[in-house]
């Protein structure tokens, strides 16, 4: 559940609205109840074996850095709001029933959507997503190269419209 820590934490790194603040408080769970929308952490097993050994037992949330993890319905979720996942693995490291292992994939699976504020979509200058890409996975037309992009969110955080949303 997210605290006014969290909220304090976002807002430190975002300018937002108040009407787009307003908005997040009403929107937070939307599209969670499939599974094509769950966002996993880094190092997760395939969805229906990550479901299956994840406990809810809160080791993965303890250790994250940027405290991206958090439990919805005793399942590990990774939210990018207002910091990127490093892919440190430490929530890998302490994961005791395997759902998160160093051994699979240092991918998020979650992929850059762009929104039509995104200015490249308005016809205008900029290049803050591509340039923050550690992968450059992101071209000048904002084709993403979905085997290069990791889902770790830097394109995100960097666009200071708000027109990346990470599916």
């Amino acid at each position: 559940m997210k605290n006014a820590a969290y909220y304090q934490a976002y807002l430190s790194h975002n300018q937002i609205s108040r009407r787009r603040l307003l908005r997040s408080f009403f929107t937070v769970n939307e599209g969670r109840t499939t599974e094509e929308h769950i966002s996993r952490p880094p190092f997760a097993a395939r969805e229906d074996l990550f479901s299956a050994a994840c406990n809810g037992c809160g080791k993965c949330v303890s250790v994250c850095p940027h405290r991206l993890i958090h439990l919805v319905k005793q399942q590990a979720i990774l939210e990018i709001d207002y910091a990127p996942c490093h892919l440190c693995g430490k929530c890998a490291e302490v994961c005791p029933t395997h759902a998160l292992h160093p051994n699979f994939s240092a991918d998020t699976r979650l992929r850059p959507k762009f929104s039509s504020t995104c200015l490249i979509k308005q016809h205008q200058t900029c290049t803050d997503c591509q340039t923050a890409c550690p992968q450059q996975a992101i071209s000048p037309e904002l084709i993403v190269n979905k085997e290069c992009c990791n889902g770790c969110g830097e394109c995100k955080i960097a666009c200071f419209t708000s027109a990346i949303t990470l599916k």
